[in-house]
């Protein structure tokens, strides 16, 4: 878990326009910084910048578009130089299960805790998702597994959504495990979780 890298991202993750139609800031695709997976944890549980920007994303009409504006993002999968998946330089050994739609913040506290103690995903990193309504896990799996690192990426990715699929189907509210995880430079925004779980 100690060499776990990946890319941090400032926001915002797409252009800015104002509310009629005026170009304001371009995307962020290009990573201010090489973090480690405890830096990560840190940021999510200690810095009280994010704590306020993630006051103002669940606090927002609109939360899709506040976040997308507002909160810095990783790539749990590794380090890029640009995001896309060609930017790929070093694989982290981690994928992203990003699980939203809860009915409440009370059962993303449970399902935070119960991914947390699964005895075979293991995951590195667990936390609650911006929305405050959903659980963003960072689960390991072997580099060495397959030679080819996209692939290696893209099986590994869909092996643990199924898994989660099958093993926790009953979630509250039908909420479920979001396909788009598969991308290789997916994105995962970063928002305050003072009860974040690292291993």
């Amino acid at each position: 878990m100690e060499n776990i890298k990946m890319s941090l991202f400032n926001a915002p993750i797409a252009p800015q326009r104002n509310a009629i139609g005026q170009f304001l800031k371009n995307a962020s695709l290009t990573p201010a910084a090489e973090v480690s997976l405890e830096q990560v944890f840190k940021l999510i549980t200690e810095d009280g910048q994010l704590k306020e920007l993630t006051c103002r994303v669940r606090s927002a009409k609109d939360r899709r578009a506040a976040k997308a504006s507002l909160l810095p993002y990783v790539t749990p999968c590794g380090v890029f130089t640009r995001r896309k998946a060609d930017g790929l330089v070093t694989p982290s050994g981690l994928v992203v299960i990003d699980i939203d739609h809860l009915p409440c913040a009370d059962d993303a506290k449970r399902l935070k805790e119960r991914l947390f103690g699964d005895a075979f995903l293991r995951p590195a990193l667990v936390f609650v998702s911006p929305s405050g309504l959903g659980v963003k896990a960072f689960v390991p799996y072997s580099t060495l597994r397959n030679p080819n690192i996209f692939k290696n990426i893209s099986e590994n990715t869909r092996w643990a959504m199924n898994y989660v699929r099958m093993a926790y189907g009953d979630l509250p509210g039908g909420a479920s495990v979001d396909a788009s995880g598969k991308d290789v430079a997916r994105a995962c925004f970063l928002c305050h979780d003072g009860e974040a779980m690292i291993r």
